[in-house]
């Protein structure tokens, strides 16, 4: 329930509105009185108030002086102002100041009640995003503390390829990172990708949100003391699962899953999938691991979901990930001549083989399409929309030769380095998107469709890639475009706010200032 105040130095003028508008309807409880400045500061210090609607000219202080004390003692108030003139001057100030909106005399008590329920909505919406804040308080403050560097660098460094466990060298790079009694250990790593979130946040507090979805999966997730949750330095979430997981186990482990996207939705507002993965040792782990990434990528529709690797069929051939790695590496630095080399060495070694068979062509194959989809992946890009004009690749079939596999091998090759090292990103295509639609509404999901990559993905790319997050970049952008035209042109203020898709002026308002330090008068007031 809220509370409102009505100040004017005109009795008649309070009893009408008093009576004239349908409180309860609006759920207003209490309704004060004041006939000046005085009275109405000596109500905000008996009790609180969400919504003033106030008279301008008054002669004991006019509602602009009051408004200047109401921000003061009071910041989360709403006004509204109410005038017999449409003075520009107490217009401006009224506005610079944050009143919510204006209205002249005499008043339409319906035009009122609508102005009031929209200022009574806008405190409901702030005030769910102080809650959220203060919920999530706790996790900000455990944000801060670092967590174990140690482990958390072993784990990016084993997921993103830049070391391969081997049985020669896993007991070394254990020991390095203290790491020894894991030798013998069997993984199961749970990607746990947040899709989108439920309400606009700012970079820092999806920041805060992110570990928050953390914190909740090592609760609900981890077995006690048997694992790790981390954030690799692309931004994925990952749950590792230490221990053997039987069957009875994975349907457990599935049902926590389930129960855990269902509280992030409600707790943390967030549309929220789990990716399971396969019990895998030391030397398998990174691959399972890319393979969950590849399962979320090909999510293109479903949120607040759960799947599993154990239904999308039996473990692939793995003997070619050692080479298969050095060949990632090769392609991202764009050294073609030596990862053609290399695919020209490797078919060359199956032509020498004994009993070459079509499965051993199709392990091939099956390990060469992983490194594409993976790099993919990993830099944005649609594997629909970069060969679908191309003739001739036929890695998606099962080969029938090795010159027709080496053929498709060094094309498909070819055309992922000239897409990497030579075409516009598809961050760049993102933001060009969002730059010619900067009046309408913009989703996550909406820019994720665009370029056919799973919104959690485009979520963590961008943000490696600008620096912020989308929803920060798409306020960034409007308010850049609004001061660019408050400044170069004679467009009122008003229609600025409604160009750029604010209807509310209140809201457009408080947004210039958050991204410009003033109001956009005072801006336009200092551009003149």
């Amino acid at each position: 329930m809220y509370k409102a105040l009505i100040v004017d130095d005109e009795i008649y003028a309070v009893m009408g509105i008093k009576s004239g508008v349908n409180w309860q309807e609006l759920r207003v409880s209490e309704v004060y009185e004041a006939y000046n400045m005085r009275d109405a500061l000596r109500v905000f210090e008996r009790t609180p108030i969400d919504i003033m609607i106030c008279d301008i000219e008054m002669p004991k202080g006019t509602g602009i002086e009051l408004l200047e004390r109401v921000n003061e003692i009071s910041p989360e108030t709403e006004t509204i102002f109410l005038t017999a003139h449409s003075a520009f001057d107490f217009m401006k100030r009224a506005i610079q100041l944050d009143g919510f909106d204006y209205l002249l005399k005499p008043v339409e008590f319906d035009v009122l009640q609508e102005t009031i329920s929209k200022a009574l909505a806008s405190i409901e919406e702030e005030r769910e995003l102080h809650q959220l804040r203060k919920q999530y308080k706790p996790y900000y403050d455990m944000w801060r503390k670092k967590k174990s560097l140690i482990v958390d660098k072993f784990w990016n460094d084993l997921f993103s390829g830049r070391i391969v466990c081997t049985p020669d060298n896993a007991a070394g790079i254990l020991e390095e990172h203290e790491l020894s009694d894991l030798k013998d250990a069997v993984f199961l790593p749970v990607l746990v990708s947040v899709e989108s979130w439920l309400r606009e946040f700012s970079t820092k507090d999806e920041e805060i949100m992110e570990y928050a979805v953390r914190k909740g999966a090592a609760e609900m997730l981890l077995p006690a003391g048997g694992g790790e949750v981390i954030q690799t330095k692309q931004g994925v979430n990952v749950v590792v699962i230490v221990g053997e997981t039987g069957e009875d186990g994975l349907a457990d482990l599935r049902s926590r899953c389930e129960k855990y996207v269902q509280n992030c939705h409600k707790y943390f507002g967030c549309n929220l999938s789990c990716y399971i993965g396969r019990s895998s040792g030391l030397y398998e782990v990174a691959d399972t691991y890319k393979q969950l990434l590849e399962l979320e990528y090909n999510n293109l529709n479903k949120s607040n979901q759960v799947y599993s690797l154990a239904s999308q069929g039996p473990d692939p051939i793995q003997t070619m990930i050692p080479r298969i790695s050095t060949w990632t590496i090769l392609l991202e630095q764009g050294k073609l001549e030596e990862l053609q080399k290399e695919i020209r060495s490797r078919i060359a070694e199956l032509k020498g083989m004994e009993g070459l068979s079509l499965a051993k062509l199709e392990g091939f194959r099956h390990e060469f399409m992983q490194m594409v989809h993976y790099i993919l992946h990993k830099n944005g890009l649609s594997a629909y929309e970069l060969f679908q004009q191309q003739e001739g690749i036929l890695l998606n079939a099962q080969p029938r030769n090795l010159e027709q596999l080496e053929a498709s091998a060094l094309h498909m090759a070819g055309i992922i380095y000239h897409e990497l090292h030579q075409n516009n990103s598809v961050i760049q295509r993102v933001q060009y998107y969002i730059k010619e639609r900067l009046n309408e509404p913009i989703t996550r999901e909406q820019l994720a469709s665009y370029v056919h990559l799973n919104p959690a993905y485009l979520s963590r790319l961008f943000k490696r890639e600008v620096g912020e997050s989308i929803t920060d970049y798409i306020l960034h952008e409007r308010m850049a475009l609004a001061k660019d035209l408050i400044a170069n042109s004679s467009m009122p203020i008003s229609d600025v706010a409604k160009a750029l898709g604010y209807h509310n002026f209140s809201h457009f308002s408080k947004m210039f200032r958050k991204v410009h330090d003033a109001s956009p008068q005072q801006f336009r007031q200092l551009s003149v």
